[in-house]
C-alpha cells in the first residue's frame, strides 16, 4: 500500500459534532443510572469452572432497571486480581478460549442487552438475522437503545466493585466493533478505567460511516431512515450524542487500537478519525491486508497481555 494512503489515515482529523448540551445530557444520564439499585446476583457456574478459573453467572440492573447479564472469571490462586472487561460486537456474542487469558487477572464478559436471545438457526451455517435493536427508540435520544447499552456497561463497574474477591482500582476494557464504542464511552466517564483496547472500533465518525460501513448497525439505521425520510435530520442529530468520536477527547488512559485496511464493517477512515482524536498515550496495530478480523485470535491474546501489563503497573 502506498505511503500516501497511510498518511491519509493518520492525518485524518474530522471535527467533532457535539451539540451544546452534550456534556449535560450525559452528566444527567450517569447521575440517573446511579440512583437505580444494582440488585447484583452472583451464582457459581460449575459447568464452566476450570482448574484455572472459577466461573460465575452475574446479573444486575442497568438502564430502565433492565436485567443485564454476563460471566465473571476469577483466577484460582491469585488473590484480589484486577479486572479486564470484554464487550462483544453488535449482533454477535462472547467468543473466547480460556487458553488465551492471562490468569493473573479476572475477566467480566458482558452480554449486550437483547443479545442473549440471538441464536444461530439450528442445522445451518447461516448467520442470525440482524436483530433491529439499533433503531429501537432512535427518535428519542433519552430512551435510545445505544444509550441503554452505554449506561449498562458504565454501571457494570459499580457492580464489580461490590465483589470482594476482585480489585477494581484499575480496570482494563477491551471492546470489539460496536462494543469498542461502548468501551470508549465508559472509559471517557469512569476514572476506574486504566487502559482501553479498541478492536476495529465501530459506531464512530457516524456522519461518514453511515455512508460507507457495511455493518448490521449501519444497515439497520439506513433502512429505517429510508422509511421516515422526514425524520432524517432528527435521527442524525440524535446520533451525535452516541458517536464514539465525540467521547474521544475525554480519554486520559493508555489506548491500544486495531484496524484492518480492507475492513468494510469498521472502515479505516472512521477508525483513524476516532484514534486521532484521542490525546492520551496510544498505539494502533495496523493490518494492511486484513479486514474486520484484523489480527484475529493472535491479536486478541496480544491485546489481553497489553491490558494486564497496563493495569498492574
Amino acid at each position: 500500500m502506498p505511503l500516501s494512503n497511510f498518511d491519509k489515515y493518520f492525518l485524518n482529523l474530522p471535527p467533532q459534532d457535539k451539540k451544546n448540551d452534550f456534556d449535560q445530557f450525559w452528566e444527567k444520564a450517569i447521575a440517573d443510572i446511579k440512583k437505580i439499585p444494582l440488585e447484583t446476583e452472583l451464582v457459581k457456574n460449575g459447568r464452566r469452572t476450570t482448574h484455572r478459573f472459577a466461573s460465575y453467572d452475574v446479573s444486575y440492573k442497568g438502564f430502565t432497571k433492565t436485567t443485564v447479564t454476563g460471566e465473571l472469571l476469577i483466577p484460582r490462586g491469585t488473590p484480589k486480581p484486577k479486572v479486564i472487561m470484554y464487550v462483544h460486537d453488535y449482533n454477535s456474542e462472547v467468543q473466547f478460549s480460556q487458553q488465551t487469558l492471562d490468569d493473573s487477572a479476572s475477566y467480566f464478559f458482558i452480554n449486550l442487552r437483547g443479545h442473549t436471545e440471538i441464536v444461530k438457526p439450528a442445522d445451518t451455517e447461516e448467520e442470525p438475522a440482524s436483530p433491529g435493536f439499533m433503531v429501537e427508540n432512535i427518535l428519542d435520544r433519552d430512551t435510545y437503545y445505544v444509550k441503554a447499552v452505554y449506561l449498562d456497561l458504565y454501571r457494570s463497574i459499580d457492580m464489580l466493585r461490590l465483589i470482594p474477591d476482585i480489585n477494581c482500582s484499575a480496570i482494563g476494557i477491551i471492546g470489539k466493533g460496536f462494543g469498542a464504542a461502548a468501551a470508549v464511552f465508559t472509559t471517557a466517564f469512569s476514572d476506574r478505567v486504566a487502559a482501553l483496547v479498541m478492536e476495529t472500533p465501530a459506531f464512530c465518525h457516524l456522519s461518514l460511516s453511515q455512508n460507507i460501513s457495511e455493518s448490521d448497525a449501519s444497515n439497520e439505521i439506513n433502512e429505517f431512515v429510508s422509511t421516515v425520510k422526514a425524520k432524517k435530520k432528527q435521527i442524525k442529530d440524535n446520533l451525535t450524542y452516541f458517536d464514539a468520536l465525540n467521547f474521544a477527547d475525554r480519554i486520559t488512559c493508555p489506548v491500544l487500537a486495531t484496524v484492518g485496511f480492507k475492513d468494510t464493517i469498521s472502515p479505516p477512515e472512521c477508525v483513524f478519525s476516532l484514534f486521532n482524536h484521542i490525546r492520551s498515550e496510544k498505539v494502533i496495530e495496523v493490518y494492511p491486508e486484513e479486514g474486520n478480523a484484523a489480527g484475529g485470535a493472535a491479536q486478541f491474546k496480544k491485546s489481553i497481555q497489553w491490558l494486564v501489563k497496563q493495569i498492574n503497573q
